[in-house]
Order: structure tokens, then sequence, then C-alpha cells
């Protein structure tokens, strides 16, 4: 009989512990609870402005001098701005605008356009050409970027 009183009361003991141990460590791990908390707000960075393109079609077939003999330089381009009020300006000055580069590309020397330097001298003078018509027509500073999308040299 005294043995059933001490299994009866080791086992009691024994879920007592299992227990108080279960509720201790499940307030423990639980969250901590925010009385009342502020709201948080995030500011996010603000979305980057919108970039419209303009291919300049058909691409730009140049002859230019090289150095022994006569070379041509086929090109692509395409023109972007954040103002999508120049689309139409470049499109509808597509004669002046071809011009103006047509002359800016039989300008450049077949040996710098081998290098990169030499072919962001040309997106420069390309853009400062571009914005110069657009300027013409509305106003300059308009011109994000040119980029040359194609670069063939023979």
């Amino acid at each position: 009989m005294k043995k059933i009183i001490l299994i009866a009361g080791g086992a009691l003991l024994f879920s007592a512990i299992n227990i108080g141990g279960t509720v201790f460590l499940s307030q423990a791990m639980a969250p901590p609870t925010v009385a009342a908390a502020e709201p948080v707000i995030i500011i996010a960075d603000p979305l980057p402005e919108e970039v419209f393109y303009h291919n300049v079609q058909p691409e730009f077939v140049v002859n230019f001098q090289g150095n022994s003999k006569l070379k041509f330089l086929m090109i692509e381009m395409v023109i972007a701005t954040h103002d999508e009020e120049v689309l139409p300006i470049l499109e509808n000055n597509d004669p002046e605008l071809r011009n103006s580069l047509l002359l800016l590309l039989a300008e450049q020397n077949a040996e710098a356009l081998k290098t990169p330097e030499g072919k962001q001298a040309l997106r420069e003078d390309a853009l400062a050409r571009i914005d110069k018509v657009v300027g013409q027509h509305y106003r300059t500073d308009r011109i994000k970027d040119v980029y040359i999308t194609r670069l063939v040299m023979q």
C-alpha cells in the first residue's frame, strides 16, 4: 500500500512539474503585448520618374572618312525623356532632327568611335543636338539620355 501511495504521489508531482513548466515556457515564448501602440508610418522611397522612349527610325547610314578610305557607319539611336510632351515634338520635327544627327555622324572619326570614350562622346554630342532641336520647338533640358542601340562600321 505504501508503494502505491508513493507511486501515485510521484506521478502527481511529475504532472504538476510538467504543467508548471509548460505554463512558464509558453509565457516566456509568447510575444510581448503592447498596449495601444502608436501606428507605425513607413515612408517609402519616391517612385522614379517615368521614362518615355523615342526610336529614331529608320537607322542612320552615313559615309565618313577613315584612316585610308571612305567608310560607312550604320547606327540606331533611342532618345529618352521624362517629359511625355517631347515625343510629339520629336515626331513632328523628324526631318530637322535627322538632318542635325546626320551632320553630326558625318563628322565622326572611325578610330575614335572604336573606343568606349568615343562612343560616349558621340552620345553626349547627339544629346546636345537633339536638345537644341527640341528647344527650338518646345523647351530645352527635356532630353534625359540618348542610347546607341546598334552601331556598325565598315
